[in-house]
């Protein structure tokens, strides 16, 4: 796990170049503490930024060159089946001169040209600068879990694993905010889910996506997509080989490895898989929820720990949340977050640093890819079950009865209108928002009224549900706020959830198996119902710790009042009616209304704040 930067074809002179990249060198040092190095060649020049996870030693550093020196690589990420790919190029004799995925991934280049990207299996983000052809060649993993941002500018072109090189490179008048990424982020909270960022004229290379570089030009090309019409039956066997498999290869590096461990299915299902399977007593880290009101969920840790004897800590993170945390956060991040719990998360990963770890196991991305939230529930039922005209049955009734509690009853009304979700003016989830808003529900733009690609009456529309959560509505930015809050303490976060081998086959199911008898993820609790307590396997679904109610009215709720009293007006809203709405909220309690706008409100504040700063 590392950071690059890279500036092509440019025509800054020796020394300006030689002074950016200095400055450069001292920016980002969290991406790669243990290794900085730079070539600077004729059409490119390229700095990197080296954390040791697989091969420790210094002939695995980048960049990386080829035999002959003709081909340079610099690689953020890791190849997971690195091991079998290099098994598989020994036996055409190739040598090698490290233990690195690094030079498997460069050997593989050169002994299958770009057909290569078909067999790793990795998260990664990489330039292949092919001197021999004068081309280069960027790539981005299939889900974007690892960063790719790339800018023109006056004199070149600059790729970066972080935005905050790039305005570094850039003249001052070429930074600017994009406002249309901005308003879809006040008005949904998501982000991420195109290849623009909150930057106007700062792109990333979109997921699952090759960038070839010619001249002054970067050609786009697609080399992976998620197919949804496969409909195979569930087997569980099946199901437990390819998840056993993929946690394995998720378990490679030459460090110690760490992981989260909440009290829900996602986290303790890795966790115990990779203690069954491995015989270490790896050491797991919880948040310490015991002071949150709603998301309390220590008793279920507390008796998954006491049944696998496993090495644990408690982080309590109450001390970090004072002061200016989201300001440090968002100069890390560079765009603003959406939810309050990754400052938790942020927090809790600062603890597993100072612990001595640099690789960390996380369950992101099993309730977007398996069908986790209740959300999801009506749109499962609709393609499962009334556009094919059969009928519920009654046990899924029974246990999402018994899961909603008293919401049921607006569940059963939900599940009527669905049907009519086209006849609406959008398909906005929270239309409080637009108390606060200038815009108004009747003017808003036609790209940000509907915004769910699936339609309710669509074939395998269940699926296209989760497709939109993988691609657009959740996981695109998680995985960027995930990236971000582990790297920022140089720590390398796993996701074997979002491994796209493991996704291809759940997709390749029937979707009447993802929440069958009214579970969510059916077939995951299936596979762990003889391995982890009962408990976890039939509570209620707890949200991740963090309030954005105590994140807004107990930690920042002066600083915001200040925030907004020297913001200046913008298109987006009016600061003073904000202000005079969050004063009446806190005079009269209303602290469970608005808090979600009130927070995304808080990060454009803050990320706008620096952005002015950066720029003066």
């Amino acid at each position: 796990m590392c950071g690059f930067v890279s500036i092509v074809n440019s025509n800054l002179n020796t020394d300006k170049l030689n002074n950016i990249f200095n400055k450069l060198s001292g920016l980002n040092f969290h991406r790669g503490p243990d290794d900085i190095n730079k070539i600077e060649k004729k059409k490119y020049s390229i700095l990197f930024r080296r954390l040791k996870i697989i091969d420790l030693s210094k002939n695995a550093n980048q960049p990386f060159l080829s035999n002959d020196g003709k081909i340079v690589l610099v690689f953020n990420g890791e190849i997971y089946n690195y091991l079998e790919l290099k098994n598989e190029l020994e036996q055409k004799n190739i040598s090698f001169k490290t233990s690195s995925d690094t030079e498997v991934l460069l050997k593989s280049y050169e002994v299958w040209g770009l057909d290569f990207i078909k067999k790793i299996r990795g998260m990664f983000s990489f330039i292949i600068f092919d001197e021999r052809i004068n081309k280069i060649y960027c790539f981005r993993d299939h889900l974007g879990q690892k960063p790719f941002y790339y800018s023109f500018f006056s004199e070149g072109l600059i790729l970066s694993s972080e935005i905050k090189d790039i305005i570094l490179v850039k003249n001052k008048n070429e930074i600017n905010e994009n406002e249309k990424v901005v308003l879809k982020y006040l008005l949904r909270g998501w982000s991420d889910d195109t290849n623009e960022t909150f930057y106007k004229d700062i792109f990333t290379l979109p997921a699952g996506c090759m960038g070839i570089i010619e001249g002054s030009k970067i050609k786009i090309k697609k080399y992976w997509k998620l197919e949804i019409n496969q409909n195979k039956k569930f087997d569980l066997e099946e199901f437990n080989y390819n998840f056993n498999q993929n946690i394995n290869l998720h378990l490679r590096a030459d460090v110690p490895i760490a992981f989260t461990l909440s009290g829900g299915l996602d986290s303790s299902s890795i966790v115990k898989t990779s203690l069954e399977n491995n015989n270490i007593n790896y050491k797991a880290f919880s948040f310490n929820s015991e002071y949150e009101e709603e998301n309390d969920e220590k008793i279920f840790i507390d008796e998954f720990i006491k049944e696998n004897s496993l090495n644990h800590s408690y982080v309590d993170c109450r001390e970090g949340l004072n002061g200016d945390i989201l300001e440090k956060i968002l100069s890390i991040q560079d765009e603003p977050i959406n939810a309050v719990s990754f400052v938790n998360q942020f927090l809790l990963r600062k603890h597993i640093h100072k612990q001595g770890y640099k690789v960390l196991l996380v369950g992101e991305g099993g309730d977007e890819l398996l069908g986790g939230y209740n959300r999801m529930f009506i749109p499962f039922i609709n393609s499962v079950y009334l556009n094919k005209n059969k009928p519920i049955p009654q046990i899924l009734i029974d246990n999402i009865k018994k899961n909603l509690g008293s919401s049921f009853l607006n569940f059963k009304k939900n599940l009527d209108n669905y049907k009519d979700i086209l006849n609406r003016n959008n398909d906005i989830e929270d239309l409080e928002v637009f108390n606060f808003l200038k815009i108004k529900e009747s003017n808003l733009p036609s790209d940000l009224k509907f915004y769910n690609d699936s339609k309710p009456d669509d074939e395998n529309s269940f699926k296209k549900f989760l497709y939109c959560h993988l691609f657009k509505r959740d996981l695109p930015h998680i995985l960027r706020l995930e990236d971000r809050i582990s790297m920022g303490n140089s720590i390398e976060n796993r996701t074997p959830f979002v491994d796209y081998k493991f996704m291809e086959y759940v997709f390749s199911l029937n979707e009447s198996f993802f929440m069958k008898d009214g579970f969510s993820k059916y077939m995951l609790r299936k596979i762990m119902n003889d391995k982890l307590p009962h408990k976890y396997l039939h509570k209620k679904k707890i949200g991740r710790p963090g309030s954005s109610k105590v994140m807004i009215f107990n930690n920042y709720y002066e600083k915001f009042c200040d925030y907004l009293n020297s913001f200046q007006n913008n298109i987006y809203f009016d600061p003073r009616l904000i202000l005079d709405n969050l004063r009446n909220d806190n005079k009269n309690l209303k602290y469970r209304t608005n808090n979600d706008s009130y927070f995304r409100i808080l990060n454009y504040v803050i990320w706008k704040n620096n952005l002015q700063s950066n720029l003066i």
